[in-house]
């Protein structure tokens, strides 16, 4: 079926892999997206690149609305690169989205492209950690870390991982996919303005996000 989460089993924890490109934290109702990019749409309008405006950012906002009036999440994790450059018109959308669900945690890991002022996090009442939150043996991050503790997992962003099928007739569609291979889970990016990066399968477990389901590869 369209849209089910699917369950997973990450270290000692019980996780949705949602379609929408996110995971779910059942038991601490955390909601986890990485690489949203907001505010991509006018970054490449400023630089003279014709594209519609708030292409790809409406539609960002309504998954993430859909997936809070579904799972109703006390928190939500955003694993870095929330907006894409500096301040433009589309950081008053997020401005927005945060007075309208105020009851809700908002915790950012920052990435590289998360270069606004303090101040501006602060007025979105984002809590900010500079490089990683580490909870219950897992350690949130933009980017995978190094030297992970065996007894711990690393849930990351950054890559924009994603997967090559390959069909019959040898025709070939990468999609985005998360990405698990011991201590490190790998999210694709929420933004719809994001690209993928093909990572090889080899020991890992890839499961693809296509046609609005999860499916293992």
């Amino acid at each position: 079926m369209k849209n089910e989460p699917f369950p997973f089993q990450l270290g000692n924890q019980p996780v949705y892999l949602l379609p929408e490109k996110g995971v779910f934290f059942p038991e601490k109702h955390t909601l986890v997206i990485a690489d949203v990019h907001l505010g991509k749409t006018e970054h490449f309008r400023k630089a003279g690149i014709f594209i519609p405006s708030n292409a790809g950012t409406l539609e960002d906002y309504e998954r993430l609305t859909r997936l809070i009036n579904k799972y109703q999440p006390v928190r939500i994790i955003f694993l870095g690169d929330l907006f894409h450059s500096t301040i433009n018109s589309s950081w008053q959308y997020f401005l927005h989205f945060a007075q309208q669900h105020a009851t809700i945690q908002l915790i950012l890991i920052k990435g590289n492209h998360d270069v606004l002022p303090s101040k501006l996090y602060s007025d979105a009442n984002l809590i900010v950690h500079p490089t990683h939150l580490e909870e219950n043996g897992v350690i949130f991050s933009h980017g995978p870390l190094t030297n992970i503790p065996p007894d711990k997992i690393n849930v990351a962003g950054h890559i924009h991982p994603g997967t090559t099928l390959i069909g019959s007739a040898k025709q070939k569609l990468t999609l985005p996919c998360f990405h698990y291979e011991h201590p490190l889970l790998l999210l694709p990016a929420f933004g719809s303005l994001t690209g993928v990066y093909r990572i090889p399968k080899n020991r890992a477990k890839q499961f693809v996000v296509a046609s609005q389901k999860i499916v293992e590869v």
